[in-house]
């Protein structure tokens, strides 16, 4: 799999937002530092890092102020929120004062950029002699293979959801299922509403409370159209 960024990525640029729900939290960690909030709770800690270490194949940090101690640890998966389903690239982990926040970090943007196969239309696989692929970039514009033909378009990314504006695209004739297919393909597209995560590594489209498409990183190349 190949994701976006990764726990390495982060450990090497070390800046990083978290957050969480139940009860609500927020973090933030500087190249110096780690700021942990949780609200309602009168949680405000800020300290200096003192130590960064690799613990398990995972990033962990330390920051300890007289005789309070943090404790973060970063896991490269998608991570939904708790409260919106929204994908998150990282899932942290907080240990702080004998308790275990847990939620997730970094940015939604790099959790869903890049290429995806589309792997079943509204709960049905699509064959494998098909092929659909959506490329989300980061300024805004989405592009692929709407099985049959190329599409391209826009889409608008939020806290709250996903969407995707009218798309255009090529104009060649294919048989008769794989048009069927496209035309559900672009249906669907427009329905959606949200995202989250499938597991670990894939992503789920939403139109409402339904699945539209369930999406499988590709390896940043998108596949060969079929014959």
């Amino acid at each position: 799999m190949v994701m976006a960024a990764s726990a390495d990525a982060w450990a090497a640029e070390p800046e990083l937002t978290a957050r969480g729900n139940e009860p609500f939290w927020t973090l933030a960690v500087t190249a110096e530092t780690i700021a942990f909030d949780v609200l309602g709770q009168n949680i405000a800690f800020k300290a200096p890092i003192a130590a960064r270490e690799t613990v398990d194949g995972r990033p962990r940090i330390t920051a300890q102020a007289g005789a309070e101690k943090l404790e973060l640890t970063v896991t490269e998966r998608l991570c939904a929120d708790t409260m919106t389903g929204m994908p998150f690239p990282m899932g942290v982990e907080v240990a702080y004062g004998g308790r275990v926040f847990q939620g997730c970090g970094g940015d939604m943007m790099t959790a869903i950029a890049g290429g995806w196969r589309v792997i079943s239309l509204a709960g049905d696989r699509l064959p494998d002699a098909m092929t659909a692929t959506i490329v989300f970039g980061r300024d805004g514009k989405v592009s692929g293979q709407s099985v049959c033909n190329r599409f391209f378009g826009g889409y608008t990314l939020s806290g709250e959801g996903l969407s995707f504006g009218q798309t255009g695209g090529t104009r060649m004739a294919c048989p008769q299922a794989e048009m069927e297919a496209e035309q559900r393909f672009l249906d669907l597209l427009q329905k959606v509403s949200r995202v989250t995560p499938d597991g670990k590594a894939d992503l789920m489209l939403m139109a409402g409370d339904q699945p539209a498409m369930l999406l499988r990183r590709t390896d940043g190349a998108e596949p060969a159209s079929p014959q």
